[in-house]
């Protein structure tokens, strides 16, 4: 997934007269609301989502996890904002990065605070409470810092806190209250000390519940593990081979993980003591150096379950035109691989409507997966901040074109090994935030730089740029966008790949939480 980006200047501290003209003209047209590309589409669905089990001691379906469920699909009940939302924003004093929605109905967020007060702290983790009408900030409170990526794959628990861990090390359940007075207030709960297991200046940058009441964890340096909240005697962990570093989310199910490294994918057992036992190791084609557009050396996909039973796992690799990998979850026999992207480096890999991504193509978002279709996200060319990356890009930048597309796996229908994957549609719809999919109407939500045919600069897209930035909605059967609304103006609004969230209100319209550089956004009814 992605993390907080730099601003860009557009190569100078102002923009020709040209630019300001054109995204003046871009503005006047989107500031009266929206654009409604087909408001009345009846979107099919023969995608239909099955239900994803949840471990004990998770929060609601679909607004508990970064992707959604402990599966990853980033799939979520319910239907999306609506072609006319209201959009309302307030400023955080933060860039966040994964918003949680729990049963009382209180947006909670994991934030990097420009200055930290308690102790005076540059880009330090808090965790922030927001009101559900006006976004604005009503409490939050400043953990210890550790890696920039250590709190972005926390979970809000059944009792609505956010289980994160800290730059100690320590794991932490953070709760809000309201006073009688009607001041809100946060509290932290200590669930567990990781030291024991997690080497100093190693860092925790994965987190999940399990099936068995523990909680799964892995670290930046190759450490997985698992703990039983409230017994420090418990935790148990397992060290991967030396220079694998994990950068990405964990995918559980009942008995195990699946974890991917800079490296290679493993599928991960839990004997009953809870210690992680590798099942199989599936090591994938690693390009020369890091991608602009991807954190790390390496795949930028956590791994999705999906397919009958949850029986098979999709990733990317990071070839230097990567693939899409499907394996079988019980021994990773591989059911099918072919281009992740269609583009015009490969043109051989289109879909039937032709339609193909400029240049080189990859992916740091997680795969989305609803049935037997995967949507996968272009994020190749996205410019993280310096701080946010491990190590230099090769090429140092490149344009961000943006693109998603949409892949089928026929299998067997028993998650067998002989598979078959087919590309469905390419989108050319530069969504920038990590798009989520509602499968009460079948759409893909994101924040998304404005129109093309602004201005040439604006086509060709710089990755933090100046110009208007809307909240989109796409089709997944048909790859078209159906809806697209004016939310902001970057830089103020940059969407910097972040991750929100969908509130389901059953058959209504939705409520979209969606976090950008400077301000948290609340996309939906009044």
């Amino acid at each position: 997934m992605g993390a907080p980006g730099r601003i860009y200047a557009a190569g100078t501290a102002t923009l020709t007269a040209a630019l300001r003209t054109a995204v003046t003209a871009a503005l006047a047209a989107t500031v009266t609301g929206v654009v409604v590309l087909s408001a009345t589409t009846a979107v099919a669905q023969p995608h239909a989502a099955h239900p994803v089990a949840a471990p004990p001691g998770l929060g609601p379906a679909g607004t508990s996890t970064v992707h959604g469920d402990v599966a990853s699909t980033d799939t979520m009940p319910g239907r999306g904002p609506g072609a006319n939302p209201a959009i309302v924003g307030a400023l955080t004093g933060a860039t966040c990065s994964t918003v949680f929605v729990g049963t009382d109905g209180m947006p909670v967020a994991l934030c990097t605070s420009y200055v930290g007060l308690q102790p005076p702290t540059p880009l330090a983790p808090t965790v922030k409470l927001f009101h559900p009408d006006t976004a604005a900030v009503l409490a939050e409170v400043q953990l210890a810092k550790g890696a920039l990526l250590g709190g972005v794959y926390g979970y809000l628990d059944e009792l609505d806190r956010v289980v994160v861990a800290d730059g100690n090390r320590k794991l932490l359940a953070v709760g809000h209250h309201r006073d009688p007075d009607g001041t809100w207030r946060m509290s932290v709960e200590v669930l567990a000390d990781l030291s024991a297991g997690v080497p100093d200046g190693d860092a925790v940058t994965g987190l999940i519940p399990a099936f068995d009441g523990r909680v799964w964890f892995a670290t930046s340096g190759g450490v997985v593990g698992t703990v039983l909240p409230g017994d420090d005697d418990t935790v148990r962990t397992l060290a991967l081979p030396a220079g694998e570093r994990i950068t990405n989310g964990l995918t559980v199910r009942p008995g195990g993980a699946s974890i991917i490294t800079t490296r290679a994918l493993y599928e991960v057992d839990a004997a009953p003591d809870g210690t992680p036992v590798v099942r199989w190791r599936h090591g994938y084609e690693v390009g020369p150096a890091r991608k602009p557009g991807l954190l790390a050396h390496g795949s930028g996909t956590t791994p999705t379950y999906f397919g009958p039973g949850d029986s098979l796992v999709a990733i990317t690799d990071d070839a230097e035109h990567p693939d899409l990998i499907v394996l079988r979850r019980a021994d990773g026999a591989e059911v099918c691989r072919m281009p992740a992207f269609a583009t015009s480096l490969a043109p051989a890999s289109a879909a039937p409507d032709g339609v193909l991504i400029e240049g080189p193509a990859a992916t740091e978002n997680s795969i989305i997966a609803v049935s037997d279709a995967l949507v996968l996200v272009n994020t190749y060319g996205y410019e993280y901040p310096p701080f946010a990356v491990d190590g230099p890009a090769v090429p140092a930048s490149a344009p961000y074109t943006g693109g998603m597309t949409r892949i089928d796996v026929r299998t067997d229908g028993t998650g067998g090994a002989d598979g078959t994957c087919s590309r469905a549609w390419t989108s050319l719809s530069r969504t920038a935030s990590l798009p989520k999919l509602t499968t009460g109407d079948g759409l893909i939500h994101a924040l998304a730089y404005g129109p093309r045919g602004v201005h040439p600069a604006l086509d060709q897209g710089l990755a933090q740029k100046f110009g208007p930035v809307d909240v989109t909605s796409t089709d997944v059967e048909t790859g078209r966008e159906v809806a697209r609304s004016f939310v902001g103006v970057a830089p103020l609004d940059e969407p910097m790949e972040l991750t929100g969230t969908v509130v389901s209100r059953g058959e209504a319209p939705s409520v979209m939480w969606q976090p950008t550089l400077t301000r948290m956004l609340r996309i939906g009814p009044a």
